[in-house]
């Protein structure tokens, strides 16, 4: 029998990857940039203000900001930049509701459209739920090597794709 994917933890280390709230480890180059360019650090650090003021403001208690070295290792820059300028903006009441920032950051190609479709049709094979993950992983602002990671894994049979999975995950678990 297939075990199953946890894809609640998936889905949760991916998004910690992207702009996480929970600080859990030492930040890793996955074979990237070591660090953001300094425009985008200091855009980082009004975010992490924001981000900081927003939760006194709403007494909400989300952890501390990622390192500038862990946004390096996990995202693609240019994506990232763009996911600021759509969180910005945005009043305290609806600052941690980001999901179409994600969505909304960087532009898909042929690769990160492969990659879904990819693991959609694994996970229905498998007869798992991880499927839900694969639009995020594929999103723009996670960086093509972490996505790769992943990807390798669906080439492997159903009862170990999860522990592949695990592997990949742990290189988002800079923050």
């Amino acid at each position: 029998m297939n075990r199953p994917i946890d894809t609640a933890s998936v889905v949760k280390a991916i998004i910690v990857a992207v702009v996480a709230a929970i600080g859990v480890g030492a930040c890793s180059s996955n074979g990237g940039p070591t660090d953001l360019s300094e425009s985008t650090k200091a855009r980082l650090a009004d975010y992490c203000a924001k981000r900081d003021a927003c939760q006194a403001e709403l007494g909400v208690t989300v952890g501390p900001c990622p390192t500038s070295m862990c946004f390096a290792s996990t995202t693609e820059e240019a994506a990232l930049n763009e996911f600021f300028d759509c969180q910005m903006p945005k009043a305290c009441s609806m600052f941690f509701s980001d999901d179409e920032c994600y969505a909304a950051a960087g532009t898909s190609d042929a690769e990160r459209d492969a990659f879904v479709t990819h693991c959609t049709a694994k996970a229905s094979e498998c007869g798992t739920n991880f499927g839900e993950a694969c639009p995020i992983i594929g999103m723009p602002v996670i960086r093509k090597q972490l996505l790769r990671e992943f990807d390798a894994c669906l080439g492997l049979s159903c009862t170990d794709v999860q522990a592949c999975w695990d592997r990949a995950d742990e290189m988002t678990t800079c923050l």
